[in-house]
């Protein structure tokens, strides 16, 4: 493995503690007020602190899981169902409102799966205003509208999937150059379309 690998991995390991570190740190907090707190109205809201960050941790570690695990082997296929429930799951309650096809018994390379996943969350890191994005299938290919009322997208995400010989400097450009990897793998092409509002990443083979 070379040293731009190994920083490839170290960077997206740092984007995953990043996502966990706020529910978890929820979590702790939740725990500390408990064992400080007799009363009841307090416990009560120590209690359900702990529970919703613990809801968030899982299913955020659900979506990694997905979009970054080795499970299973990325010979099977990922279901589409599963797909959407990850995703739908990963973005509840956040600022970006995301849609998914209608679930069937369709099936799609695993590690597009995982692309995809990927794709989605670089789009809704892309709207700090919030908005909503789209997951839509194109016969063979796949593309990611996302919309709102600001686009956020550094060179260096652009640079990570226009396959930048510099490697990735920061845990979105890593994410961003792990997806091509993914996408590539099944010969598949990702390429982004962005302006001031809109996004467009597309997956085509």
């Amino acid at each position: 493995m070379s040293a731009d690998d190994l920083d490839l991995v170290a960077l997206i390991c740092s984007r995953l503690c990043h996502d966990l570190a706020g529910s978890i740190g929820a979590i702790n907090n939740g725990v500390e007020l408990l064992a400080e707190e007799t009363d009841p109205a307090m416990r009560d809201e120590a209690f359900g602190l702990i529970a919703q960050s613990a809801s968030d941790a899982a299913r955020r570690l659900a979506f990694f899981r997905f979009a970054l695990g080795a499970s299973g082997g990325t010979d099977e296929p990922m279901g589409l169902e599963e797909l959407n429930r990850v995703a739908r799951d990963y973005f509840a309650g956040g600022k970006v409102a995301v849609s998914t096809p209608d679930a069937t018994a369709q099936s799609l390379p695993k590690p597009l799966g995982k692309a995809l996943l990927i794709g989605l969350a670089l789009a809704a890191q892309a709207l700090p205003r919030g908005g909503s994005m789209a997951l839509l299938p194109n016969g063979t290919a796949w593309q990611i509208e996302a919309q709102g009322p600001m686009l956020r997208w550094t060179e260096e995400v652009a640079a990570a999937l226009d396959g930048g010989a510099a490697p990735p400097r920061e845990p979105h450009g890593a994410m961003a150059r792990y997806a091509v990897r993914l996408a590539a793998s099944v010969s598949y092409r990702l390429q982004a379309e962005p302006t001031a509002t809109t996004l467009a990443l597309r997956f085509a083979p």
